[in-house]
């Protein structure tokens, strides 16, 4: 435990030696908008929702493709210029600041999640790695929101959307969704990448051959995470003959046709370089979503 927290404590120096480049704004971030807009955005957003909630409460109208479509029309009406996240975003906070109380939800479904709770981490963790937003956020943002049941529909194509996004909200809420601290404050100019096994099999070259972490994941959920100074060569040992046995047994037993490799690339230049870094990374990852074939860090 010491050395992890050892190596947490210098992947938080390094982050700090090499900070994040800028960019552009990216997705599931709030506009900025002057004091009174942003009065009159919560007035707009209160009135929509009471106007098309049908007795659902304001979550059920985030999650519901139907519900939000006529939440967003509501909205529009008045605020024609606002962008969707924002019209979300401020529900969302509407009803975490106990604002929307004295407007009743009469309706409730009782879904259980326990079979493809897996595949809602997996899209819910992904989406958080790339772009650095919550959940709360990805559901807001219809971009990112797209690209979350893209994401979760692949690993469990019978699960409807909408429990997928529901059960992470049920992940959240119940804080097994918390925040991997070494994979939000270190950056190293990284890449997220997935491809299906096979097609990494197919043609290495799409793995870039510098440092990262990399997660075997399929259809059950997190399977294997490992750590490289050269992604592709590793990557490559695994698919051929992998020495980690366990996971060598699972892919002769199941194939690769389900599998799916993720891949943290981070730049060569930088402090991922150096494998106690990297260790680091890679051991909370470990720790936070628990892979079937590594042992606990």
């Amino acid at each position: 435990m010491f050395f992890l927290r050892l190596l947490v404590y210098v992947a938080l120096i390094a982050s700090v030696i090499t900070p994040v480049s800028g960019g552009e704004q990216a997705p599931g971030q709030p506009s900025e908008l002057d004091a009174a807009t942003r009065r009159e955005l919560k007035d707009v957003a209160r009135l929509a929702y009471a106007t098309v909630y049908d007795g659902w409460s304001s979550d059920e109208v985030l999650l519901q493709d139907e519900l939000n479509a006529k939440y967003l029309t509501e909205c529009r009406k008045r605020m024609p210029d606002i962008r969707a996240f924002d019209f979300n975003w401020t529900l969302l906070n509407l009803r975490k600041a106990g604002e929307l109380r004295d407007i009743r939800a009469t309706k409730r479904r009782r879904d259980r999640h326990d079979e493809y709770l897996h595949a809602a981490e997996i899209a819910a963790r992904f989406l958080e790695d790339r772009y650095k937003v919550n959940t709360d956020r990805v559901i807001c943002e219809p971009e990112l929101r797209a690209e979350y049941d893209k994401v979760a529909k692949a690993i469990v194509p019978d699960v409807e959307s909408y429990l997928l996004r529901k059960a992470s909200f049920t992940l959240r809420k119940s804080r097994r969704l918390q925040p991997e601290l070494v994979s939000r404050v270190v950056d190293w100019k990284k890449q997220i990448l997935a491809f299906p096994a096979s097609e990494i099999a197919n043609k290495p070259e799409l793995i870039p051959n510098g440092p990262g972490v990399y997660i075997f994941r399929d259809e059950t959920g997190y399977l294997y995470i490992g750590e490289s100074s050269k992604l592709r060569d590793r990557l490559k040992k695994h698919l051929d003959d992998s020495d980690r046995q366990s996971l060598a047994t699972y892919l002769k037993a199941e194939g690769i046709g389900g599998i799916v490799i993720e891949v943290h690339a981070f730049d060569p230049d930088s402090q991922a370089r150096l494998k106690p870094q990297r260790r680091a990374y890679e051991s909370e990852l470990i720790r936070s979503r628990k892979p079937k074939f590594n042992l606990a860090p």
